[in-house]
């Protein structure tokens, strides 16, 4: 009688299954406001007029089961990007934009490419490169879905931050900031700034860290704004910069390398050691961070062995 009952009922639809949740398609970003939830906006971008093969390929991975499925409730737009817009193309690409903002010229995005936005408007991912052009459309969702729930979670985190003040609220939104595959949030720096204005947390300068800067600052010419120090006041001050709590060790790792850097100019035969000591320091903090990964190379190039203890 109960299996009667339970096919009657399937057969009725009143216990069909419960469906997953798809993004919707939308022509323009002003169609899409009207209804954009916290997942915001995710913009399947071809080069319009310069690359005509990604035209259907946008279309392609914008129709894709697998592609809505992982953009969750996002409004999926199909948008055209112009390489050398006319006026009459600028109105046309702007009509389909609306209200988000347009990557600028030489910025970090390829085309074709997938442009996620919050709810605000703010661009917080990018899905590119190989996955786009050569990936299944399972991967392409799977990197979608990994950048959502990335944003979801800073966002809560965010929430906490809210709710803190002082160096409370700066090392909150420095968590934050810690979320990998999307951009920080909106305003981060200013937001530390204006939480802890003496920097007592550290996080301000965490966040306003320049490595290339800082590079140049100890290894640039005297022309370039170089400091133009000794070998051993390098180092001694990258030392001590490196003993500040405040500095992550990803960062940690480009003052180790402005030390191997300033050591090989001085002399490599005469301070291997030395090289080899903060060569290993440098893949201790983080073997698969770009500078962590070079470090092999160095031993090779630079030290002549394979920085195995002999």
């Amino acid at each position: 009688m109960k299996k009667t009952l339970y096919l009657l009922l399937l057969a009725a639809g009143l216990l069909a299954p419960l469906t997953v949740q798809a993004a919707q398609q939308y022509k323009t970003q002003a169609e899409a406001a009207a209804s954009v939830t916290d997942d915001g906006y995710i913009l399947v971008v071809y080069g319009k007029g310069w690359d005509r093969f990604s035209e259907p390929l946008c279309r392609k991975i914008i129709a894709a089961p697998e592609v809505q499925q992982a953009a969750g409730s996002a409004a999926l737009i199909l948008t055209p990007f112009y390489q050398y817009a006319s006026e009459d193309e600028k109105t046309a690409q702007k009509e389909v934009w609306g209200n988000l903002v347009e990557p600028l010229a030489h910025s970090m995005e390829t085309y074709p490419c997938l442009l996620m936005y919050d709810k605000e408007g703010y661009l917080y991912g990018r899905v590119q490169g190989a996955v786009v052009l050569r990936g299944t459309m399972e991967e392409i969702g799977a990197e979608i879905k990994a950048k959502l729930e990335a944003k979801h979670k800073q966002e809560e985190i965010m929430k906490r931050a809210e709710a803190a003040s002082g160096e409370e609220k700066a090392r909150i939104i420095a968590e934050a900031c810690t979320i990998e595959g999307i951009e920080w949030p909106n305003n981060a720096r200013n937001m530390v700034k204006e939480a802890d204005p003496s920097d007592s947390s550290g996080m301000v300068r965490r966040l306003h860290f320049d490595g290339w800067g800082l590079a140049q600052k100890y290894c640039g010419s005297d022309k370039d704004g170089g400091l133009q120090l000794s070998t051993a006041e390098t180092v001694k001050a990258m030392e001590k910069m490196m003993e500040d709590p405040a500095y992550t060790n990803e960062q940690k790792q480009v003052m180790h390398a402005i030390i191997i850097g300033t050591l090989r100019r001085a002399d490599q035969a005469a301070n291997k050691t030395q090289i080899r000591h903060h060569a290993n320091e440098m893949k201790r903090l983080n073997a698969e961070s770009n500078l962590g990964v070079t470090v092999d190379q160095i031993f090779k190039l630079w030290i002549n062995d394979d920085g195995k203890k002999k």
